[in-house]
């Protein structure tokens, strides 16, 4: 994603605090990491032009801005999806963009990415009078590399087994895409709002003989959710004294996660 560019991206929306400022700060990642590719280009670039000036001596003052992110939220927000949308386009086409590309922060395809978001696009569309062009891209979560990223989350917890904990839905499809995740991950689905619940799955675990149990929260941001599941390991730690239970942290706004963002979007 080297070429000029503006990138919204758009995650669920909450009055936690924790959500809001997480969402800021990948935005703020995303921003640096672009700018950061965007400099090594135009130093390899330099490097084949003999008239240029050495590496050394690029600034980042150098070069105009190549890459417009802000971020914005589908629900829970002060305006709609649609009017955030617009404002950014405005700002897009003073800066001379012709592109948007709105970004889904959210990890299944489900009623969100599907139908809502796409919604919002459209009501945005006609007020924007196609001036500039709006481009939605796939959800975070069919990114090729959320694989990598969990797998690398769940080694680091180092454990004998793996339960992925998600939110959950009583749609077919995003249950199918749960359960994919979970067997590329070689983990065991656990989820939230639907069965089979954490503590259900944990429980099976320990009747198996398992003694370390990794546990990853699927959630983009630590939340109301990722402390309630917290608390729910804590008890149960407390129940079965004789097992390991290991919990990780939900994606987070993380240097990785804004790498893999630029890297797909």
């Amino acid at each position: 994603m080297i070429s000029p560019y503006a990138c919204l991206l758009v995650f669920h929306g909450s009055r936690d605090y924790r959500t809001q400022s997480a969402a800021h700060r990948l935005k703020e990642l995303l921003a640096t990491n672009c700018q950061f590719k965007n400099i090594l280009t135009q130093q390899n670039y330099s490097k084949k032009n003999l008239l240029a000036p050495p590496p050394e001596v690029v600034s980042t003052l150098d070069f105009p801005q190549t890459h417009l992110v802000d971020v914005a939220a589908l629900e829970l927000a002060s305006k709609p999806l649609n009017e955030s949308l617009v404002d950014f386009a405005q700002k897009a086409e003073q800066k001379g963009f012709k592109q948007i590309k709105v970004i889904p922060l959210f990890l299944v395809p489900g009623v969100h990415v599907r139908e809502d978001i796409p919604a919002e696009i459209a009501l945005a569309i006609k007020q924007i009078n196609n001036r500039v062009t709006i481009k939605l891209s796939p959800c975070l979560g069919k990114f090729s590399g959320i694989v990598p990223l969990l797998t690398s989350k769940f080694l680091q917890l180092s454990a004998e087994t793996r339960i992925l904990i998600a939110h959950g839905s009583r749609l077919s499809g995003v249950n199918h895409y749960y359960q994919n995740l979970a067997s590329q991950l070689n983990a065991t689905m656990a989820y939230w709002s639907v069965s089979p619940s954490l503590v259900s799955q944990i429980k099976a675990q320990i009747a198996s003989g398992k003694k370390q149990i990794a546990i990853l929260p699927y959630f983009l941001f630590p939340g109301k959710i990722t402390s309630a599941i917290a608390q729910e390991v804590k008890d149960l730690q407390t129940q079965h004294p004789q097992v390991e239970l290991i919990l990780g942290q939900p994606l987070g706004a993380t240097a990785a996660l804004a790498e893999l963002i630029a890297k797909e979007a």
